[in-house]
């Protein structure tokens, strides 16, 4: 007879092996599509999604409150914030700018006492120094935003309200995530399907909606667990991934970038508005994920190196070949077309060339990620930006008279 105590012994047991059961079957389909990838129909599936329209920006003010929504049209994307609100107040005789970029510049680490300061509001504090408060800085900063969306954003939001500079802080490496993210990256998950929502489950540890629960799963598992698992099936030679395809992926993306930003610069110099960029920086001995063991024998050999700048070169390199990383950053050919603009009215703060030039560590001691910054970092970055627009006689010749 089963008694009540063998019965709970059962599914002590039952529930574990039918997970592993559920593991294996899952991690076994995905292997069995990796190993039958089609490279080709995911790169005409990329160039489909770079040819569409991807969202609508609308804006009002209202009391001197900014309001901007966004529709975000591709399905099964990344997430886009649809609503967000700016203070713009600013009395007639104020210097305004615009500051555009991506989360780094807005979202603040759990467990932050105070207010963050972000770069902006710390350039804005030292504009105000010596000018009896007359600059207003207004942070655009918003997660999830590549260039396809911040061109919107900028021709809505200058349409509203024209600011008298507008600077950029480069948005290149969500272009390529957003675009790894609904083209590429799904096709190589491992952990799919009821595994997913379990797994969303454990994670959350609170009853959600079933949609709600394997989105977030989703997110955990492509940014912690999906990487390690590829990882592990490259070396054990389970998978063998091409590097080709991926090198076509990333020039088409860069491509649609750089058409992005030319769209941006025409913007600006018709409506006769300075145009700072700004080269992005990232968190380079976060563990990159690409192809094994190329990307992995980079970041060692970066990690262990002594010497400044050779540590540098490695761990750049490594970035460069990153494919399956919970969050791709800027890579290297970027930085080279940023530095090859030339235009009138548009200027470029190399952030990154200063930032090695000085030996910035590029570290979690200055990153709490992929490539959200400390305060020090910010308060860094404020400091070279200010010295940057007050000693460009172009720019500042534009600055109120103190």
């Amino acid at each position: 007879m089963l008694t009540l105590k063998k019965a709970a012994f059962f599914i002590v047991l039952f529930i574990p092996a039918l997970l592993l059961l559920g593991a294996i079957v899952s991690i076994s389909i995905g292997i069995y599509k990796i190993r039958r990838i089609d490279y080709e129909s995911i790169r005409l599936n990329l160039k489909g999604y770079l040819e569409k329209e991807k969202g609508k920006a609308s804006v009002t003010i209202k009391d001197e409150i900014l309001y901007l929504d966004y529709s975000y049209y591709i399905k099964n994307g990344p997430y886009k914030p649809n609503h967000r609100q700016f203070s713009i107040k600013a009395e007639g005789s104020d210097y305004l700018i615009y500051i555009y970029g991506p989360s780094f510049l807005s979202s603040s680490p759990p467990f932050f006492k105070g207010d963050f300061p972000f770069f902006p509001l710390v350039l804005e504090a030292k504009l105000n120094t010596h000018n009896k408060n007359k600059f207003r800085v207004v942070n655009f900063g918003i997660e999830g935003l590549d260039s396809f969306d911040v061109k919107e954003i900028i021709k809505e939001t200058v349409k509203c309200r024209k600011p008298n500079l507008i600077i950029y802080y480069d948005l290149s490496a969500a272009d390529f995530e957003c675009a790894y993210f609904t083209c590429i990256k799904k096709d190589f998950y491992l952990v799919t399907g009821f595994l997913k929502k379990i797994s969303g489950l454990f994670i959350l540890k609170q009853p959600l909606q079933v949609g709600r629960v394997n989105q977030y799963a989703d997110w955990f598992l492509r940014a912690y667990v999906e990487p390690i698992l590829i990882n592990l099936a490259q070396q054990f030679n389970i998978i063998k991934i091409e590097k080709e395809p991926f090198l076509q992926y990333n020039e088409l993306i860069a491509s649609y970038y750089r058409q992005n930003i030319s769209e941006i610069i025409k913007f600006t110099q018709n409506k006769n508005i300075p145009l700072v960029m700004i080269s992005s920086v990232s968190n380079l001995e976060s563990r990159p994920y690409g192809i094994y063991p190329e990307t992995d024998k980079l970041y060692g050999q970066g990690m262990k190196e002594k010497e400044y700048f050779r540590r540098i070169d490695y761990l750049t390199r490594a970035k460069d070949s990153e494919i399956f990383s919970g969050e791709l950053v800027i890579k290297s050919e970027i930085y080279t077309f940023l530095r090859s603009i030339e235009k009138k009215n548009v200027y470029l703060f190399d952030l990154q060339k200063k930032l090695v030039d000085r030996k910035f560590g590029f570290s979690y001691r200055n990153f709490y990620d992929y490539g959200h910054m400390n305060p020090d970092s910010h308060k860094l970055i404020a400091d070279y930006l200010y010295e940057f627009l007050i000693q460009n006689e172009d720019i500042s010749a534009g600055f109120p008279s103190q």
